[in-house]
């Protein structure tokens, strides 16, 4: 169907690639425990999930042939009666058609508009503790630890689908007048819609900016460890370290959510919505990368305080 060699071969390669990239993410293995944990449970949510990438850009396709029919027809009423018809009504049909068959060119360039390849993503290091036993601290070690992987994969995989998503949102406003203001073909909110989509595609280095410019490093410092363990047994440092880690597993997913939304958030401002303000969007992103960034932020509390000596130091 394409030619070796081609234009539209290169492009469709291209494409292959964007998109299995999506889906290698969307459904990385995890190792499971034994059972029906709700690890397992988040791990077929993302295998089930790992062709939504190609639905959506079958569905792309779809709509750029329809759109391009439509616009060859727009084109002949344009001819036959040009005072009822404008010619931009068959123009914009084939804006908005060639941006949908063209797909992964679109995403790629959102994606580079927000990650042009020098971001760095957020990197962990090794959380510390291991709590054995059958209490309480060592079953919110096990959950924690059961689900913390898998559901970090879930909202990289729905953030992908979710930037895809925008874009087909941002090329549907081609079809619009000016005359919709902000959601227009040239309006605010369709850029913003684009800038978020590139966002979201690239979420992984946006966190990793946000942890440079406030920390100087895109590496979260999870590993705790006691600075006074004065008469304390080694098991007892290690219950310690597990409900530590517990606790900072837990704030980096509300975390994670809460900069997911923010994005969301600035979008809704830029489309005009009342109920949204730029105020919430930046203290979501804010709030979200020191939720993630929180043992980073409790090594500078601490040194600002003077508490280095006697509180938990992070690396």
């Amino acid at each position: 169907m394409f030619k070796k060699g081609g234009k539209m071969h290169r492009v469709t390669g291209k494409f292959l690639s964007i998109v299995t990239l999506m889906c290698l993410t969307l459904g990385a293995p995890t190792a499971a425990h034994a059972g029906p944990t709700i690890r397992n449970v988040l791990n077929n949510i993302s295998s089930s999930s790992e062709e939504l990438p190609y639905l959506l850009a079958a569905l792309s396709y779809m709509f750029g042939v329809t759109l391009a029919v439509f616009a060859i027809v727009k084109f002949y009423e344009h001819v036959q009666n040009p005072h009822q018809t404008s010619i931009w009504e068959g123009m914009k049909r084939t804006m908005a058609a060639s941006c949908f068959l063209a797909l992964p060119i679109v995403v790629e360039a959102a994606y580079v508009t927000m990650n042009d390849g020098t971001l760095n993503a957020v990197a962990l290091s090794q959380f510390s503790g291991a709590t054995a036993g059958s209490g309480l601290d060592a079953m919110m070690q096990q959950l924690m630890d059961d689900m913390h992987d898998p559901l970090l994969w879930v909202m990289n995989g729905f953030c992908y689908l979710a930037g895809i998503t925008l874009v087909l949102v941002g090329i549907s406003r081609l079809l619009k007048s000016s005359q919709e203001g902000p959601r227009g073909p040239g309006g605010i909110g369709t850029l913003m819609t684009f800038i978020v989509a590139g966002a979201l595609l690239s979420v992984d280095a946006m966190m990793g900016a946000w942890s440079s410019s406030l920390f100087g490093s895109n590496v979260v410092q999870n590993t705790a460890g006691l600075s006074y363990t004065g008469g304390m047994t080694a098991a007892e440092v290690d219950h310690v370290h597990g409900v530590i880690s517990s606790i900072l597993i837990f704030m980096m997913i509300l975390g994670w959510v809460s900069f997911i939304r923010g994005w969301f958030i600035i979008r809704d401002v830029a489309e005009g919505n009342h109920n949204a303000s730029l105020m919430a969007g930046i203290t979501h992103l804010f709030g979200g990368a020191l939720a993630v960034n929180l043992g980073p932020l409790m090594n500078v509390v601490q040194e600002t305080l003077g508490l280095s000596g006697y509180g938990v130091s992070f690396t």
